[in-house]
């Protein structure tokens, strides 16, 4: 597969061909902001806040190198996963995509992983690439955000993500959303904003932003803060998330108690099909109840 041709997309400027994880790489994440780290800045991403990626960009935290095996395995599986989709579609021309800007606001950054020229329709499709250990039933949010911002910087109607998840191949058609690509324009306007400035995002109630809280004082002085208000929010808070524990282990304990030897708990709402609520799992010797947050 070759590049495609920069001039075919007049809102944007052809910024060159990077191998991820290089020096050129890196320094040019750095000067924008790229479609995986829209899904974030909007609140999408189920692994990081807005305030651990700004925290990251400002030099506040370093910026670790990922390359754990599901990193590496995804990488290693994009190319083959691009001609298994050339292969499913002979009415395209497929070709790879370097790093575009945006004409309009320069430091909003598109990389997908390919794109596909339909000759019949005469028109331009986003292919991005994904793998994951567990099957979907549906794209995860930030992805869509993702393949949003490319159309958007890329002035590209239509984008196909391909995903190899849970050894199953599966595309999904989507379509460019007016709305949704406005709200993140706003969103990354704000905080590329919040960058220059260094004005951090608003607190949220994410793991990510604990841990990078945790990285930004990391040395322990043996002094006192007084901290008013915050300080008795801060105890009320652990006061009910100690009751809201409490509940949770009683639910936990009955249902274990329920279950017996059974692997999964099902629930019946209102005559709709049984959905998984709760199943056993084997954790450190014995068996752990692991709660769904999304019946299935």
């Amino acid at each position: 597969m070759i590049t495609a041709n920069p001039q075919e997309f007049p809102s944007a400027t052809y910024l060159g061909e990077f191998p991820p994880d290089s020096p050129e790489w890196h320094e040019l994440r750095s000067q924008g902001l790229g479609g995986s780290e829209i899904g974030t800045i909007m609140g999408l991403n189920p692994w990081e806040s807005a305030y651990t990626l700004w925290a990251k960009k400002t030099g506040k935290i370093p910026t670790p190198k990922l390359d754990n095996w599901s990193v590496r395995l995804g990488k290693a599986f994009e190319t083959p996963i691009l001609e298994l989709f050339k292969e499913q579609h002979p009415e395209l021309e497929i070709y790879l995509a370097g790093t575009y800007a945006s004409k309009e606001m320069s430091f909003m950054h598109a990389n997908p992983d390919a794109m596909a020229y339909d000759p019949a329709n005469k028109e331009w499709i986003v292919i991005e690439v994904k793998t994951a250990r567990n099957p979907w039933n549906s794209v995860p949010a930030h992805y869509v955000a993702q393949v949003l911002h490319y159309m958007d910087v890329m002035n590209v109607k239509k984008s196909i993500l391909v995903a190899v998840a849970g050894m199953d191949y599966k595309e999904w058609e989507i379509p460019a959303d007016s709305f949704q690509q406005s709200a993140q324009r706003d969103a990354g306007i704000r905080f590329w904003q919040s960058l220059q400035t260094e004005d951090a995002p608003d607190w949220d109630g994410s793991d990510s932003t604990y841990q990078t809280m945790r990285q930004i004082n990391p040395e322990i002085e043996n002094v006192e803060i007084e901290i008013g208000e915050l300080g008795i929010g801060l105890w009320n808070a652990q006061m009910r998330a100690d009751k809201a524990l409490a509940e949770l282990n009683q639910f936990k304990s009955a249902t274990l108690a329920a279950m017996g030897s059974a692997k999964h708990a099902t629930v019946t709402v209102d005559g709709e099909p049984k959905s998984k609520i709760a199943s056993r799992q084997m954790r450190g010797g014995s068996p752990s109840l692991i709660v769904h947050r999304k019946a299935n």
